[in-house]
């Protein structure tokens, strides 16, 4: 048989084998052609790679614990709120919240315009999710940050930064409804324990009381308003320079319910011992493993233990750590260290 005619025999066998394959006993058969190429090109091609938005951050000191130990994860971060753009979504329920009064225990009322025609954005910071830095125009006084909250959370927002005010809990300045969006004003606080527990060096003891003191003179407040935070962590606990230490997004709060476990004290718990060892327990227990640094009769063990069994955040401030005046100056160098060596998230297009 000639080259060619065999070549011809070859190529009607195939073509009969296609055919049998487009019958009706098989129109369910599909070959992806495009699927296997695809397995063939490279496993990245620059063009598909997705570049972020451009973000500076510094190192991370490295810790001297063993490195197979669970460090304090990686927060999952919300994305920044793309506020500034027209929505076809009209919100009633941001009218009714721009023309209501101030309640007595709150003189926040929502006013109907844009922060922005008040307020010169600065920068984006990620705390717990994005907040604008800004500077009021009119007179360049200190800044503030404004964090824009989701439309169906408005009312709750509004209510609970106007009822939860307390020395040791974000203090909210103003509010901002448009057609589309609601903006809370807020104090500005810079950082948050998330740095605190980033950066490359360990509080005192003196220090974790002075951070642990203001936190629970927030929490007790909000004990006897008969309420809890419920999603405290260390993104949620913010500081100022000068050694301020405050719980935020109060927006959190819920009423608190009787004989149900105390989720704020519990949380602190986890709190104190990423502040302490900066990572957290593969089994989910609370302690410390390095006792040169905190013996284990020290105060700060013995109170990291009783988080996991008192009643209360009040009965937890009673602790033998805590019995001391609150001096908040003594945080101010490891402010500073954070401010240096703990990485941060921020956006210059505000």
């Amino acid at each position: 048989m000639t080259p060619v005619r065999l070549w011809h025999c070859t190529f009607v066998h195939l073509l009969s084998l296609v055919r049998l394959l487009m019958s009706s006993d098989n129109r369910h058969t599909r070959i992806d052609f495009f699927k296997a190429s695809a397995q063939l090109l490279p496993a990245q091609h620059p063009e598909a790679i997705a570049v972020p938005p451009a973000l500076s951050s510094s190192l991370v000191g490295n810790t001297p614990e063993s490195a197979s130990k669970k460090l304090v994860p990686k927060r999952s971060r919300s994305p920044k709120d793309d506020t500034d753009h027209a929505s076809s979504v009209k919100i009633s329920k941001l009218s009714r919240i721009s023309e209501s009064k101030p309640s007595a225990s709150t003189n926040i009322t929502a006013r109907r315009e844009s922060p922005w025609e008040v307020y010169e954005k600065v920068l984006d910071l990620d705390l717990n999710g994005f907040v604008t830095v800004a500077q009021r125009k009119a007179r360049r006084s200190g800044f503030v940050a404004v964090r824009a909250f989701p439309v169906a959370a408005a009312e709750k927002t509004l209510y609970m930064h106007g009822r939860v005010r307390h020395a040791n809990i974000v203090e909210a300045l103003d509010a901002f409804t448009t057609e589309t969006s609601f903006f809370i004003v807020l104090e500005h606080m810079p950082f948050s324990l998330d740095q605190i527990v980033q950066c490359a060096k360990y509080p005192t003891e003196k220090q974790l009381a002075a951070i642990l003191i203001q936190i629970l003179d927030g929490l007790v407040f909000l004990e006897r308003e008969g309420l809890e935070h419920g999603s405290l962590d260390c993104s949620n606990i913010v500081l100022s320079t000068e050694g301020d230490v405050k719980i935020a997004n109060q927006q959190c709060c819920d009423k608190s319910l009787r004989n149900q476990e105390p989720r704020d004290v519990r949380a602190l718990g986890i709190i104190t011992m990423e502040l302490m060892q900066k990572y957290t327990q593969d089994n989910g227990a609370v302690g410390v493993e390095n006792l040169d640094r905190w013996p284990s009769d020290s105060d700060a063990v013995t109170f990291l233990s009783e988080t996991t069994s008192a009643a209360s955040a009040r009965e937890l401030r009673e602790h033998a750590l805590l019995q001391h005046d609150n001096q908040k100056e003594v945080l101010t160098g490891l402010i500073f260290v954070a401010e240096v060596t703990a990485r941060r998230y921020y956006s210059c297009s505000a």
